[in-house]
């Protein structure tokens, strides 16, 4: 898996597990920043990092998540976990998170970004 998809995942991720880090004007801001750019997913992830920048607390939110995913991927690939152990790491969360093989996009991102707001364990 490319960093960029690893990225793109974790943020993702974010926006599903801390809703409370994006309020309704960074949601929009997101909107408007992604839906210019071409389906690519390069170029949407690096849009997206030059975006959390400049939000301290959402950049170690998201360094967090991205370095977990790094973590379980490397240790997955070495056989010395298994799915089930990965469930049980705290902080993993199978729900809506798009599995290693399912595309990512500029839909399923700005869809991730709009139910981030719907999601009914969102901390106000």
């Amino acid at each position: 898996m490319s960093f960029y998809q690893q990225n793109l995942q974790a943020f993702m991720r974010l926006l599903q597990e801390q809703p409370q880090l994006f309020t309704e004007s960074k949601r929009q801001e997101l909107i408007a920043l992604i839906e210019p750019l071409p389906d690519d997913l390069e170029t949407l992830s690096v849009a997206i990092a030059s975006w959390y920048e400049t939000d301290d607390e959402i950049v170690d939110a998201q360094l967090e998540i991205l370095n977990n995913s790094i973590l379980i991927e490397n240790e997955s690939k070495s056989d010395r976990i298994t799915e089930l152990a990965v469930a049980r790491i705290p902080g993993t969360n199978e729900g809506n998170i798009p599995k290693p093989n399912q595309q990512i996009n500029k839909e399923t991102l700005k869809n991730a970004i709009q139910q981030s707001v719907k999601n009914p364990s969102a901390k106000p």
